[in-house]
């Protein structure tokens, strides 16, 4: 299996011209590979080196598609962990983690490819269910791409130095947390964290005098702060907002609710102290199986007295069932259950009796409840 730094085809030219790149800026870019002679002259391929040396799930899930791929659709990231899916018009075969040329709103912007071929059109139909695709990859990053970009990338720092000047002047109570430029400096962003919605016009105003160009400034929440970061999973893994998730991805309460997954706060909570991304991961799993099941919390009528629904197993098709009377767990097996739905013996809990007996289970109020919920800006 290749990786990609062995992608490489080495020649005289090419050793010397990545040479010369690594004196300009050994932290953004390097060479990939450089095409036979073409009546554009040499054709230089680059890639982004914050991937090189990572895992690839695609290497080993779509049998080696890290190789080059001419892709429907490709996924890319942007500088702040932004991830989109693109179209492929005109049919450019691509390698991953290398740079290319993207539409935007109001101009072009520079991307590193993250998925191609099956994977990233199993992306484009699961986790952004097939969203209408606007704007298309155009080219390859070329020489001067990069040297602009290198341009934009050492001027950002300052940016948002100049920025935090400017919101302590009027007053904001904002923390300032990164600057993007467009590659074609139509647009600069600036990202930013606060505890609360911010009148910026006014700093809006000053950012337009002094960079001339339209200035967007983006409130980021907590879990978009989490994915630009990055960090360490408890499974061990790097935190699945970072790397392969989709920002698309919204994880609310009914999502743990559903599968019982844990009994504090902490638990259910990630480094961004909201709910964890991979309580997606089985959900649809246990829908379409609690469809086979009485609903939790129903009320069962035994011989022996009158008991709850407590825990369902779809793994072993069991259902457990906490008894009133002495609080004992009676388990019972999935025909069980069904024969004595069809004797009218099971009737499912009201909303709000629902609502009661989870709260008080799991010891959750509403604040607690409310906190692990995404912010909304």
């Amino acid at each position: 299996m290749e990786q990609i730094h062995q992608i490489s085809e080495s020649s005289g030219n090419e050793e010397k011209n990545s040479q010369n790149v690594k004196k300009r800026n050994p932290y953004y870019y390097q060479i990939l590979r450089q095409n036979n002679q073409t009546n554009r002259g040499v054709e230089t391929r680059y890639y982004n080196t914050d991937f090189v040396g990572l895992f690839d799930v695609g290497e080993v899930k779509y049998d080696g598609e890290n190789r080059s791929v001419v892709s429907e659709v490709v996924e890319v990231i942007f500088k702040v962990k932004r991830k989109k899916i693109y179209k492929n018009p005109n049919n450019l075969s691509f390698y991953n983690y290398e740079y290319v040329i993207v539409e935007v709103d109001n101009g072009f912007d520079i991307a590193t490819v993250i998925s191609i071929g099956n994977e990233a059109k199993e992306k484009w139909e699961k986790n952004y269910k097939k969203e209408e695709l606007q704007y298309s990859v155009v080219r390859f990053a070329t020489d001067k791409d990069m040297e602009i970009f290198e341009k934009n990338r050492n001027e950002e720092p300052l940016v948002v130095e100049t920025t935090r000047e400017l919101s302590k002047k009027h007053n904001l109570d904002i923390k300032i947390t990164d600057a993007e430029w467009q590659l074609d400096r139509q647009r600069l962003t600036i990202y930013f964290s606060a505890p609360q919605r911010v009148d910026f016009r006014e700093l809006v105003k000053d950012l337009a005098k002094i960079y001339k160009t339209r200035i967007e400034l983006r409130q980021t929440s907590t879990r978009e702060e989490a994915r630009r970061i990055g960090g360490m999973g408890p499974c061990g893994l790097p935190l699945c907002c970072s790397t392969f998730a989709c920002q698309n991805c919204h994880v609310t309460l009914e999502h743990a609710r559903v599968q019982r997954l844990a009994n504090n706060v902490s638990k259910l909570s990630g480094y961004c102290g909201r709910l964890k991304c991979c309580i997606l991961y089985e959900h649809d799993v246990y829908l379409e199986e609690y469809k086979n099941y009485p609903p939790m919390f129903s009320v069962v009528e035994l011989n022996n007295g009158v008991g709850r629904i407590h825990k369902i197993d779809i793994f072993n098709h069991k259902v457990h069932i906490l008894m009133e009377n002495n609080g004992s767990l009676l388990v019972l097996p999935k025909q069980e259950i069904d024969r004595l739905v069809s004797l009218g013996k099971v009737r499912p809990p009201d909303k709000t009796e629902e609502e009661k007996i989870y709260n008080e289970e799991y010891n959750l109020g509403p604040e607690d409840l409310s906190i692990l919920e995404d912010d909304i800006f």
